[in-house]
């Protein structure tokens, strides 16, 4: 089992109205501030934030009590002027688990309404405290084959098309994964996956975007923060040993 938290800031379409028309400088500003805020609140207890669509969060929050959640949401309405809900979901992927953690905020009302500072849960008993898997994957020689070549703006599609690539092939084993600059992705996978089940999807990847190559180290930790820690070990030996390997594990 996996433990994800939905995060969305309540209302933020009107609010943003109400700061004016001189106001996007103002809205990236605060976007940032906020997702730097809730960054470190799950660090602290082991979690990890992906900025998804900026207003919308997504947390991987296996080890974190419903009561640090409240806090969470308390502590930011002291400091910004603006609220958070979150809904807590819990599921045998990743993926379920973020529908789950979707449905129960959904069902508390409109995300452009009076509701605010909502906490949704499922009845579940909370935390889940199960290890989790996660997969770095990243393209080989990236900096030679693009950066150092063409325009920024040419790269910036390109990995966007990638990125949606991994996205929908790796949705359908459950894994949800997340563009965490430069050419890496973060995947957070299910519990039981097996590493071997991401390389149809890589080679799929490796396919369509031409003549890029992927490696992955997949790491399995007590929090998404261990686990991500030990991918990386991974993810770097395959760079020592000049990418000869595509996939490593390190549990």
């Amino acid at each position: 089992m996996i433990q994800i938290t939905y995060i969305q800031i309540d209302n933020f379409g009107p609010f943003t109205e109400e700061m004016g028309n001189y106001r996007e400088h103002k809205i990236q500003i605060l976007l940032s501030e906020i997702f730097i805020f809730l960054q470190k609140q799950f660090n602290r207890y082991g979690g990890l934030v992906f900025s998804a669509s900026k207003d919308n969060m997504i947390a991987v929050s296996n080890g974190i009590s419903i009561k640090h959640h409240q806090l969470f949401i308390n502590k930011l309405e002291k400091n910004f002027p603006i609220t958070v809900s979150m809904g807590i979901g819990t599921g045998n992927t990743p993926l379920n688990a973020q529908i789950e953690a979707s449905d129960v905020l959904i069902a508390k009302g409109s995300a452009q309404s009076s509701r605010k500072k909502v906490l949704a849960y499922n009845g579940h008993k909370l935390p889940i405290k199960n290890s989790v898997k996660v997969a770095h994957v990243d393209i080989n020689f990236y900096t030679k084959l693009a950066t150092d070549v063409n325009p920024f703006y040419k790269n910036y599609i390109d990995l966007n098309r990638g990125y949606l690539t991994l996205m929908e092939s790796f949705q359908t084993i459950g894994v949800l994964c997340f563009f965490n600059g430069g050419d890496n992705f973060i995947c957070v996978c299910p519990p039981s996956m097996e590493p071997d089940d991401l390389i149809p999807t890589m080679k799929l990847f490796e396919f369509k975007h031409k003549p890029w190559k992927l490696k992955a180290g997949v790491g399995v930790g007590d929090n998404i923060l261990e686990a991500i820690s030990k991918a990386n070990i991974c993810l770097k030996e395959i760079r020592e040993n000049h990418n000869t390997k595509q996939l490593m594990v390190l549990n």
